[in-house]
């Protein structure tokens, strides 16, 4: 079994390659070597901090803060969620966002087994970073952003989206701090080998 510092290692490399299969896996394995509500509270971090952004495009969806809050605040959720709500928010990256909010709320309902949990916060981490991204560069380009619309011309749109340098440089810092809130939570859990204190 790794380390808790080989698994970090693996993330942080994997952002820098930006890979997001394996960044996605190795966040799963990492998010379960936590308590599930701590492991929860690591992925709500990049939720929470997107909320603003869409709450910009969207104010009069009060009820997505609603539900963001009432999970992070109570670990509580709805049975059903309004997954019809999803093709609501056309703007960039909100549906990801919003997609981000329900596997929050997934993760803390009852009848989901332990690894669903972890797998739901991998899901809503992953997914508000992909909606920060695609805020972040078809925000400015609604025309880009239109001909996603296209489908034989949405792979060339993705493409310029994904190169872009200004995309690569945010999304790899934006799994280094994933990484760091990680680490954060993992520290009192570390022996000092671990933590690189010992040889």
């Amino acid at each position: 079994m790794r380390s808790h510092a080989d698994d970090l290692a693996l993330l942080r490399a994997a952002a820098h390659r930006r890979e997001w299969t394996g960044l996605q896996d190795t966040l799963k394995r990492l998010l379960a070597r936590l308590e599930p509500l701590v492991a929860l509270g690591v992925a709500a971090g990049p939720v929470t901090a997107h909320l603003p952004r869409f709450e910009a495009y969207y104010p009069e969806a009060g009820w997505v803060r609603e539900l963001l809050l009432t999970v992070v605040s109570y670990a509580s959720a709805p049975r059903d969620l309004p997954l019809h709500a999803l093709a609501q928010f056309p703007s960039p990256g909100c549906g990801n966002f919003v997609s981000a909010v329900f596997d929050l709320a997934r993760a803390v309902q009852p009848a989901v087994s332990p690894f669903e949990r972890y797998s739901f916060a991998t899901n809503a981490a992953a997914n508000a970073l992909l909606a920060a991204l695609m805020d972040r560069y078809f925000g400015p380009r609604p025309d880009e952003w239109a001909l996603l619309a296209d489908e034989t011309a949405r792979q060339a749109v993705y493409g310029r989206f994904w190169l872009d340098s200004d995309v690569a440089a945010a999304d790899t810092a934006a799994w280094l701090a994933l990484a760091d809130a990680v680490e954060a939570q993992l520290g009192n859990r570390m022996t000092p080998a671990e933590r690189g204190l010992v040889e």
